[in-house]
């Protein structure tokens, strides 16, 4: 069984939160990207995605939960997957996340114990902190990572979005049914 794979990484208390998550915000550089931001000569900017993580969020959204981003940075190419992924939200630019953070589980009428976020450094402390199920990639910085529930297996950018959504699906007892379908 995939689901039971799944969920042999995680402990009880790992599950437990997965299983009454609602929402899942993610910040973007050295979350769904490598962090890396590439300009050429005319100053455009590039970025890598990983399409597993792209991939697995239509599942997520089937499944009923609530997709999106809170990033500091702002990005042509972020508004571009963002709208080709249909997240639920994008929010660039945004110096005080947490800020948004809280107006988005007050919009959305969320516990904060029903949001997972996916971060990777200081700017993204105070949610994960807060929030449900906190989670960074296997390269955050150790002081990140002494504060959140999961260290992913997966780097930034190499699949840390589907490390945590099929936890999620598994816990929720969702993923046996995607798999099948």
């Amino acid at each position: 069984m995939p689901v039971k794979e799944v969920l042999t990484k995680y402990t009880k208390e790992q599950i437990k939160k997965a299983a009454q998550i609602k929402a899942i915000f993610f910040d973007v550089d050295g979350v769904l990207t490598d962090g890396k931001i590439i300009y050429d000569d005319t100053g455009r900017e590039s970025k890598e995605f990983n399409v597993k993580d792209g991939y697995i969020i239509s599942h997520l959204k089937k499944a009923g939960i609530l997709v999106g981003i809170i990033t500091g940075r702002e990005s042509k190419v972020v508004s571009n997957r963002a709208a080709e992924l249909k997240l639920d939200f994008c929010h660039q630019g945004i110096m005080d996340k947490y800020a948004v953070f809280e107006k988005l589980i007050k919009f959305h009428k969320l516990k904060k114990k029903e949001v997972a976020y996916i971060g990777d450094d200081i700017n993204d402390l105070k949610i994960l902190d807060a929030c449900g199920l906190a989670a960074c990639p296997a390269d955050a910085r150790e002081y990140i990572k002494s504060r959140v529930d999961i260290v992913t297996e997966s780097k930034g950018g190499q699949g840390v979005a589907r490390d945590i959504s099929d936890l999620v699906l598994a816990a929720r007892e969702v993923l046996d049914k995607i798999l099948k379908s």
